[in-house]
């Protein structure tokens, strides 16, 4: 097991800032292209939905503040300075964070009790006004849990809001909430090396005054600087007597003695953990211990521990939202998820739901909720190209919280083009048409199969990527057209000749006229005597003989067969068919169909793409 070390206390003798209730502000202080500023690209995980390693920092803190935002009243902004940077690691330890106050205050205005320590941020809450110029905070955390063999053997940080780490991971989200803690007041500001209280004569501190040791039978507020430093390490007496603490004692199965919470006193003692942490012991595990013990749903016993020390705790904790990127929708990008969070109400008994500010890109009714516990999903469905403004809304029944986003919907029309027949093909009267089309939109995929004909002549022919017709006779304006979701509509046309024959004999009555000069032969005879009837010159001089037998817009295995077929006589081809595969001698069709034919075919087949 990892023995992570979690906390270092910081002391500086600076103060706070100012403004209005409940907000905590992350002041970065990392430098260009480190920390929260690495721009290394990453994949958005467990609803952080940055996509660098930096902003993914970046909105873990600013969730973490959230949550403690929910619990904590302050009229006055909360500053925490933040930083990566190396900290203490082994393979087998590590410092993931410290964090602590930066300014400490006494005798304030509506200071609980008197010559008391208080952290900068419980002062300026209770004061109402911000008592320095400087941030509240100081926090650091470790830059070199990243994969790093020599730190945690390979850990890394886990930067999901989700509390799904996966294994080799550690959930910064809990360890930037826990070191927050202690920054707004989870810490005594005792030397527990020596068990001086500080300044100078030293003075009780707001958290100290709450800490008492069994075996001595004493509050550390009436002990000696020596029985302090022996409490420090008393690990089973030093307890917590806050009554806030001890009325939720019956919520713990484990790390209560003699009545009272236990806190962390090891021994030897441990510089920066001991005395400012509830016990490892407790079960279940809290928020504010002083090891990793994974993600945590809200602040735990650590709100009754700041009523404790003077902090005002709302009466109900409202609920907590992620923050929620701009998006583009897309058919293959239509969902989005989030994370939600509520430290006093199960998350079963919250009540989510999304509007949108423009009805006409996408209605109420096109948003749908999904997911479960704090993984929440939105699915859209919009109905036009446009920009709306979505608001969830998250409610516990008593408050809600909203998270805005922009939705902005593009939607390009659809590509159509006919592959097959080429443009101006010439067909006998009769003969079945192959149309094969590809329509493809950027946004939703093939449409192909979505795809309706017409005829100029004959109007509607059919739907679907490929169809099988025959036409009357004229020029006939063959349309292929498809509309995607979003009524964009794209059309495309080819010319396609059905040759007339009024008498019925097979050929075009105009080429009869211009070979015969009228329409007397009836196309059984050979009128310019080379052995090959009337008919099959008039097929002959509208056919291309290329090897598709059966029509279907492809040369293939298909075509193969026939062909073999007919030469084995077990199949007869048709005029039409015969034509198609008179491939020999090249470029100088005979009007037959034999085994030359057929090896030419198969090396056709065999170099087609």
């Amino acid at each position: 097991m990892l023995n992570i070390i979690k906390v270092m206390l910081l002391l500086f003798f600076l103060s706070g800032t100012s403004s209005q209730a409940t907000q905590i502000k992350i002041v970065n202080m990392d430098d260009a292209g480190e920390g929260f500023n690495d721009n290394t690209p990453v994949s958005s995980v467990g609803g952080n939905s940055a996509v660098t390693i930096g902003q993914q920092r970046v909105q873990v803190f600013e969730f973490a503040a959230r949550i403690w935002e929910s619990v904590i009243n302050s009229n006055v902004i909360i500053q925490i300075e933040a930083k990566f940077d190396p900290l203490a690691c082994t393979s087998t330890s590590a410092i993931l964070g410290s964090a602590g106050t930066k300014s400490i205050y006494r005798d304030f205005s509506n200071a609980p009790l008197p010559s008391t320590w208080y952290s900068g941020s419980i002062a300026n809450s209770l004061t109402g006004i911000d008592l320095s110029t400087s941030a509240e905070i100081a926090a650091t955390f470790n830059s070199d849990i990243n994969n790093n063999s020599n730190c945690l053997a390979n850990y890394a940080w886990y930067y999901g809001l989700d509390g799904n780490k996966p294994p080799s991971t550690l959930e910064l989200l809990s360890v930037v909430m826990h070191e927050i803690g202690h920054g707004l007041g989870f810490q005594t500001f005792v030397d527990i090396n020596t068990g001086a209280k500080f300044g100078a004569p030293g003075r009780d501190d707001a958290f100290m005054v709450n800490l008492e040791d069994h075996s001595l039978n004493e509050s550390w507020s009436t002990m000696t600087n020596n029985q302090r430093k022996t409490s420090a390490i008393d690990t089973a007496d030093l307890h917590w007597a806050g009554l806030a603490v001890t009325s939720k004692i019956a919520d713990l199965t484990a790390g209560v003695n003699q009545g009272h919470v236990r806190m962390y006193a090891p021994s030897p003692v441990e510089g920066g953990s001991s005395v400012s942490h509830f016990s490892h012991s407790l079960s279940p595990n809290e928020l504010m211990e002083p090891f990793d013990t994974g993600a945590k749903q809200g602040v735990g016993l650590a709100k009754e521990l700041f009523l404790d020390i003077g902090w005002n705790i709302f009466s109900n904790f409202k609920p907590v939202i992620s923050f929620i990127s701009d998006m583009t929708y897309s058919p293959a990008i239509d969902q989005l998820s989030f994370i939600v969070r509520d430290s006093d109400t199960a998350l079963s008994a919250l009540s989510v739901s999304a509007n949108s500010s423009n009805a006409l890109v996408i209605k109420n009714s096109q948003l749908v909720m999904g997911g479960t516990g704090s993984v929440r999903t939105l699915t859209f469905s919009p109905t036009s190209s446009g920009v709306a403004e979505i608001t969830i809304t998250v409610s516990d029944g008593i408050d809600s919280v909203t998270q805005n986003f922009q939705l902005t919907v593009t939607d390009l029309p659809p590509s159509v083009v006919i592959d097959v027949p080429v443009d101006n093909a010439n067909f006998a009267i009769g003969e079945n048409i192959l149309f094969q089309v590809t329509a493809i939109d950027a946004e939703e995929g093939d449409l192909s199969s979505s795809v309706s004909w017409s005829s100029s002549i004959d109007g509607a022919l059919g739907t679907g990527n490929i169809i099988n017709t025959s036409l009357s006779a004229g020029i006939h304006q063959i349309s292929a057209t498809v509309t995607d979701s979003f009524t964009n509509t794209s059309s495309t046309n080819i010319t396609v000749n059905m040759l007339d024959d009024s008498d019925g004999d097979g050929m075009n009555d105009a080429w009869e006229k211009n070979n015969f000069g009228d329409l007397t032969r009836d196309g059984s005879g050979d009128f310019d005597g080379d052995g090959i009837i009337d008919l099959d010159e008039y097929l002959i001089s509208i056919t291309t003989p290329n090897g598709d037998i059966n029509n279907d817009g492809q040369i293939n295995a298909a075509d193969i067969l026939l062909a073999t077929s007919h030469i084995n006589n077990t199949v007869l081809l048709s005029t039409l068919q015969v034509l198609r595969g008179d491939l020999y001698p090249e470029n100088a069709p005979d009007g037959l169909f034999n085994l030359s034919d057929l090896i030419l075919l198969q090396k056709l087949v065999i170099t087609s793409p």
